[in-house]
């Protein structure tokens, strides 16, 4: 049904007044308009009364433009769905229901120079330990130990360098000098639980045969269990060692089996166990073995101080004159970064 609307000619309508002259009288005293007099005078009063203005939602009269009733906003509009509409009025907007997009977000850029520093400093655990003890009278000793560990763990791979170094004297001489690094890089296989890894080491050590023994090695492994609280990792590979210093210095092809745990058991202890097993493959009677054990408990609600009790076995079955295992314990205080 069309509704009809009042043109222009009939804006106006006849309405009538009924006038009290008492109030009139009391507000004006006796000088009246003529208008004023006749309503006195008991006659009908037409005051003419504007039309009200058309309601939101309802059709114009032909002829009459839309920016008549409700003009464009300009700056204060909010840009309509339909790309051609243009800027909608705030009252059109909540009429309809329209919710406005929300601007987009500054996006943070890094610069090329930033990407190795980035690297560095964030997603690794880092951990640097010191162990001292000594003693003075009859023998007088001192030990020292030292050692850095740094690890970055993600979805994809496991990076982690290990640094350790001991020195002991008794009576001012040297009874111990020997340090070890060792590199060890993991990298899973697809979505698979199977990596490839490969190591690197160095091991020197004053009261052997020689001054320092290389180690090359790769291959792959498979982890059983990898998440935040757990580790646990088998590996076969091959490689090579070079021991210089040694009568005999030149590369040995060797294997390697590995396996590796680790066992977050609560907040303040964590168990973690390592043993590589190298033999040679000329002969599997002439192999190394390096078995490392540890406990770390938290000394601390802070987690950067902790507390670690460990050991470590080397075994070489070719001493060349030097005893075969070297067995090492400590318990060092760690500090966390």
């Amino acid at each position: 049904m069309k509704e009809s609307f009042p043109s222009p000619a009939d804006e106006l309508q006849q309405v009538t007044y009924q006038l009290d002259p008492l109030q009139l009288n009391s507000a004006g005293g006796s000088d009246f308009q003529p208008g004023i007099a006749a309503a006195l005078a008991g006659q009908d009063l037409e005051l003419p009364v504007p039309a009200l203005p058309t309601p939101p939602g309802a059709s114009l009269p032909e002829g009459v433009p839309s920016a008549v009733l409700e003009p464009e906003m300009v700056g204060a509009g909010i840009a309509s769905p339909d790309p051609q509409a243009g800027a909608l009025p705030l009252g059109a907007v909540l009429e309809e229901g329209i919710v406005p997009e929300a601007p987009p977000l500054e996006e943070e850029t890094t610069a090329w120079y930033e990407i190795p520093w980035m690297w560095i400093s964030k997603g690794w655990k880092n951990h640097a330990e010191f162990g001292l003890d000594g003693s003075s009278g009859n023998a007088r000793t001192l030990a020292l130990q030292t050692g850095l560990e740094m690890r970055r763990k993600t979805d994809l791979y496991t990076l982690a360098f290990d640094f350790d170094y001991r020195k002991a004297t008794n009576r001012g001489v040297t009874t111990e000098d020997n340090g070890r690094f060792n590199a060890d890089y993991d990298r899973l296989l697809g979505e698979s639980q199977w990596s490839a890894f490969g190591k690197f080491g160095v091991e020197w050590d004053q009261f052997k045969a020689f001054d320092s023994r290389i180690n090359l090695n790769g291959g792959a492994g498979y982890h059983w269990i990898r998440t935040d609280d757990a580790l646990l990792v088998t590996r076969f590979g091959a490689g090579a060692s070079k021991e210089i210093g040694a009568p005999d210095d030149s590369w040995k092809p060797e294997a390697v089996f590995g396996i590796e745990a680790e066992r977050q058991v609560n907040r303040y202890h964590k168990l973690k166990g390592k043993v590589d097993y190298f033999p040679a493959w000329e002969d599997f009677s002439d192999y190394r073995v390096v078995t490392d054990l540890a406990w770390e408990i938290l000394l601390d609600d802070s987690e950067n101080l902790s507390l670690k009790l460990a050991a470590t076995d080397r075994y070489d079955s070719t001493p060349q004159g030097a005893r075969p295992n070297d067995i090492y314990y400590s318990l060092l205080l760690l500090v966390k970064f």
